[in-house]
């Protein structure tokens, strides 16, 4: 646990470093003498309590004596932080090591363990400064590379440009050129699926802090109002049940990048009026605490809502839709731009082939046609879903065809069955098509629609089709059984 005498110098804003000695006289003069150079620093005397704070707080550098008592010395810390055996430590930290003598095959082994720097204690405290400096910032370059890296990873990749032919998807390109470079805020609208978070990383890519991270956060996928604001904002220990460790919301992981916030109508007023705070004065503090922390990020946001009628019905504060809607895009529906579905299957059959190690698969022209008739309710996240769906079951020379398209679902007469439905529901009628319909396939053409239109909020969408929520989990799971997911 910290001890209340060691000094935080919460004004300040230097980096956290944790001092481990156990020359207690040491390190209280190099504490004293950190500060000084405007650090926030902590110490420990051992390993097992170094351990026991890195597990509890988040430090930028860790500082560490190369010999200490029995097996306790500074390798094995190094060695503890970096296999990440002990939950709550960060194995990325920047671990700089020091030494009463020049020891080369010390330094060396050091090295080789992940140390970032190895400095003698017979250093002059200017030189130390430096150094200290120069580790800072390697690990700030590395924590965004990872960042890079798991983005990379996440992303759905369509390469360095957004896949689309069609009027609609020129325009939105058009508009991403026109507002990318420019630091202002952007309000991408559309239905659920439709690609609002690639046009997000689009902008990002070229915009001036493309070198910096992109974070991204879900607003409708946390379930309660505290996991939302410490997503945002963090929180620090004991904000609320469970907060054992202070943490760092998404808000100061996006410093000097972009940060993305998906279904912002989702958010509580509350929510809301934070996020207008920390829009206008740029600076946030977090949960539990009252300290001001400065944030400098492109923000970005998204929704599939109407925010203007949000508005209207009170649900959406005014003041913040005019702050977040100062460069709007709108994405059309992917039936509404039929001619971007050939490259998009085209894309996902090589992304999904790659993943999965197997042969891209050719396309009938048939088949081709049959998906652009297709009304895709969930948009290109339902493409993307039945082209994997349909790569994983292909063989060494398989083809798709027309038939193998219908077998996962995708029937355009059904759709189209199910469009009539909803044009004459203000009559209470349901029109039987001339050629006739399976009923069946109705009933599950429109649970999937209420399911897209809901981000697949079964309580949501039972209310949709008029069901209870239980009738509704029986079909979800018939739909899982017959190969039907909710799209990633």
């Amino acid at each position: 646990m910290l001890n209340s005498d060691q000094n935080w110098n919460a004004e300040r804003n230097g980096a956290e470093i944790l001092l481990v000695d156990d020359d207690i006289k040491f390190a209280d003069r190099w504490q004293r003498n950190l500060i000084l150079a405007g650090f926030r620093v902590s110490t420990a005397h051992n390993r097992p309590e170094a351990e026991q704070i890195l597990s509890e707080h988040k430090f930028d550098l860790v500082l560490t004596d190369v010999r200490m008592p029995a097996a306790n010395d500074g390798l094995d810390l190094l060695k503890s932080i970096r296999s990440g055996d002990i939950q709550g430590i960060d194995i990325n930290v920047p671990v700089v090591i020091l030494t009463s003598v020049d020891d080369v095959s010390t330094a060396v082994n050091s090295m080789k363990l992940g140390a970032t720097d190895y400095i003698s204690k017979s250093a002059e405290r200017d030189e130390l400064i430096v150094r200290l400096h120069k580790a800072l910032e390697q690990g700030a370059r590395e924590n965004r590379y990872l960042i890079a890296k798991e983005q990379l990873e996440r992303r759905e990749d369509f390469g360095d440009k957004l896949v689309g032919v069609s009027a609609d998807m020129l325009r939105v390109k058009l508009e991403i050129e026109q507002v990318a470079q420019k630091n202002v805020a952007v309000l991408i609208t559309g239905e659920t699926g439709v690609g609002k978070e690639m046009v997000a990383r689009a902008i990002h890519r070229i915009s001036t802090r493309a070198q910096q991270p992109f974070i991204d956060v879900n607003c409708a996928a946390l379930p309660d109002e505290n996991m939302l604001q410490s997503e945002l904002f963090g929180h620090e220990k004991g904000a609320f049940t469970g907060a054992d460790a202070p943490r760092k919301g998404r808000f100061e992981l996006a410093n000097h990048g972009t940060l993305f916030l998906d279904e912002i109508g989702e958010m509580s007023r509350e929510c809301q009026g934070k996020v207008l705070k920390a829009l206008e004065q740029k600076t946030i503090s977090r949960l539990g605490g009252n300290r001001a922390i400065d944030v400098d990020c492109r923000f970005v946001f998204a929704t599939n809502r109407d925010l203007n009628r949000e508005v209207k019905s009170g649900n959406f504060r005014e003041d913040l839709y005019y702050r977040v809607n100062i460069f709007p895009i709108y994405v059309s529906p992917l039936r509404n731009r039929v001619d971007d579905i050939p490259p998009l299957v085209e894309t996902f059959m090589r992304q999904s082939a790659k993943r999965y190690a197997v042969p891209v698969p050719q396309i009938e022209t048939a088949a081709v046609e049959l998906l652009c008739q297709y009304q895709w309710p969930g948009n290109i996240r339902e493409l993307r879903n039945i082209i994997e769906r349909l790569v994983i079951r292909g063989t060494n020379d398989s083809v798709i065809t027309p038939d193998m398209i219908r077998a996962v679902g995708v029937n355009p007469q059904s759709t189209n069955t199910v469009t009539v439905a909803t044009t004459d529901v203000a009559s209470n009628r349901i029109t039987l098509p001339p050629n006739g319909c399976v009923l069946e396939e109705v009933e599950r053409e429109l649970i999937l629609q209420a399911l897209n239109r809901t981000a697949w909020k079964q309580k949501d969408a039972a209310k949709l089709v008029g069901i209870t929520e239980d009738q509704m989990n029986k079909r979800v799971k018939k739909l899982k059984e017959a190969g039907f997911n909710k799209p990633i």
